[in-house]
């Protein structure tokens, strides 16, 4: 369009709403027509040879956790020809089979527990493949005391690391994967293989750390081992500064996850990702009306007392106004669902657990040094009677009678409490816990066992959505084919509470489910997994007991 101001001629833009409006249906329509495809299924044997692309399914089921190894089911029809291959043991190449699964960006992979032949009631027979999640690696791999020496020579115990969380916890598992890797004291899986004899060649490797490529602003944390696996030492650390683990395989063809990096066709690499927010700024809740509010936590210099602080609102990221962009900020988390009769919520449970003791106890034997300087003060007062003519020193006989009374008397036991809790609880409440996994007082193991002793009784919200996928305009998928995904910040109202109420939390579990001739469907956990059988807690709890044993040498 041109027009003529006096003797100037202007060029002024014009837009063609019909063009735009036939873009923005097109995308739609690519978005619809991609949401409607199956995952595309793959299995690989134990060297990462492909196999088959699994077309003929009955069924499918697998599971993401934060943070947790999830489990995948695939059956398969009898007669399929990758049903025949794995029923065949004897004449695979490899024992081993693996199975990836790719939908919406994202990509689920893992390794075969069991193969079934199944005939049900019906006369239906099928194979059952159970598969568990990559994640599970972390758990058989051993954090060493000292990962540069051989197993019979561990010195110093203890492996101790101190820094920022997600550094920490990298760094320690990046050391035992150079262990297993490329170790002097160790042979290779096959000593005639040249490649295999290597001293920090990645692209020979079964597994990588992706280097950190952005700023670490995880909370500080002391990551510390004697022969636990990966997941042990590491699981307090990564729960308390909100990081999720990722594991995700390298595939010929993909690009590459990190620049420079040269991996050989299925690599596991792992990352350790912030999505959280908590501790520079994010949304906790807010209300449809006023907004999101703004705010992060706050730990005190004590190094135990939490708080939120609001800060005020942020801009916009500029990723938000870039037409068709999908993803999530933890600054801003932009995906938000709301209960009613038309919005694809198929079903919720909300549930609010309070807080219960407002101070935890932990201890048992003197901070260092209290013991020693009693014995020697004893023994000094008791030397003097070497002054007196025909009198020897008793310092000693002194020291052993009274040894028994003032050792672990001073400074055994420590006490923390939260007045802030105890004034939102009101005056009538749980008072003290007892805090495991420390027993010695006023060391950085007490202050870590008291940090986990408050973050174990905190309050806390969990809910779980069934929402199917596209409700609202909000897609589930990585890497640009979702707005949000395992461990990201989303928000929900929930029927029955305040109008307008919003809560908001982390996505902890996401499983993709599809059956034959039926669309795929995410089925979507916000909020905390803990586990509600007392039996597993007991186990778990049986098993901190038994890495403590190991710690003291007993095992």
């Amino acid at each position: 369009m041109v027009e003529f101001v006096g003797a100037a001629m202007t060029s002024v833009a014009t837009i063609d709403f019909d063009a735009v409006f036939g873009e923005i249906r097109a995308r739609l329509e690519d978005e619809r027509e991609a949401r409607l495809q199956p995952p595309l299924v793959r299995l690989w044997d134990g060297d990462w040879n492909l196999r088959g692309v699994v077309k003929q399914e009955i069924s499918g089921s697998f599971q993401y956790l934060d943070n947790e190894t999830g489990t995948g089911v695939l059956d398969l029809p009898l007669e399929y020809y990758l049903s025949k291959w794995l029923i065949d043991v004897e004449a695979r190449s490899t024992t081993g089979v693996h199975v990836t699964v790719d939908k919406d960006g994202s990509r689920w992979a893992g390794r075969m527990g069991s193969c079934k032949i199944i005939k049900d009631e019906n006369g239906r027979k099928f194979v059952r493949l159970m598969f568990r999640h990559d994640l599970e690696e972390l758990k058989h791999l051993l954090a060493y005391s000292n990962p540069w020496l051989p197993p019979e020579i561990q010195f110093p115990r203890l492996w101790v690391l101190f820094g920022r969380a997600r550094w920490a916890c990298k760094t320690t598992l990046l050391v035992n994967i150079m262990r297993v890797e490329s170790s002097i004291w160790a042979l290779p899986d096959d000593p005639m293989d040249p490649t295999k004899w290597n001293n920090f060649n990645q692209s020979t490797w079964s597994m990588v750390v992706k280097p950190d490529l952005e700023p670490d602003n995880s909370v500080g944390a002391l990551v510390h081992s004697r022969f636990k696996n990966i997941f042990e030492a590491t699981k307090n650390v990564v729960a308390d500064a909100q990081l999720s683990w990722e594991a995700r395989r390298y595939l010929d063809g993909d690009p590459p996850p990190f620049p420079g990096a040269n991996l050989r066709h299925g690599c596991l690499v792992f990352d350790l990702i912030d999505k959280s927010g908590w501790n520079t700024g994010t949304s906790f809740g807010g209300n449809l009306f006023s907004g999101l509010g703004f705010a992060r936590t706050n730990i005190g210099s004590d190094g135990l007392t939490e708080s939120i602080q609001t800060l005020p609102d942020p801009n916009m990221p500029d990723v938000a106004f870039t037409p068709g962009f999908k993803g999530s900020s933890p600054a801003v988390p932009a995906v938000i669902y709301r209960e009613g009769e038309h919005t694809g919520i198929q079903s919720s449970e909300w549930e609010h657990i309070n807080a219960t003791d407002v101070g935890v106890v932990s201890g048992g034997h003197s901070m260092p040094g209290v013991n020693e300087l009693i014995k020697a003060t004893v023994v000094m007062l008791g030397d003097l009677t070497a002054m007196i003519p025909g009198v020897p020193p008793m310092g000693g006989v002194a020291d052993a009678i009274l040894a028994p009374l003032y050792t672990d008397v001073f400074m055994a036991f420590g006490k923390w409490k939260s007045p802030a809790r105890a004034q939102k609880l009101g005056w009538s409440h749980y008072h003290e816990k007892w805090a495991d996994g420390a027993d010695t007082a006023y060391t950085l193991a007490w202050l870590l066992a008291m940090r986990t002793g408050m973050w174990e009784t905190r309050e806390r919200y969990r809910y779980t959505l069934t929402v199917a996928d596209g409700a609202q305009g909000w897609f589930v998928g990585q890497r640009g084919h979702g707005h949000f995904f395992i461990g990201d910040r989303i928000g929900s109202t929930i029927i029955g509470c305040p109008p307008g109420m919003i809560f908001v939390d982390r996505v902890s579990e996401l499983t993709l489910l599809w059956d034959r001739g039926k669309t795929p469907s995410w089925a979507i956990v916000i909020g905390e997994r803990e586990p509600e059988d007392p039996i597993r807690k007991a186990f778990e709890k049986l098993q901190d007991f038994i890495g403590m044993l190991k710690d003291l040498g007993v095992l």
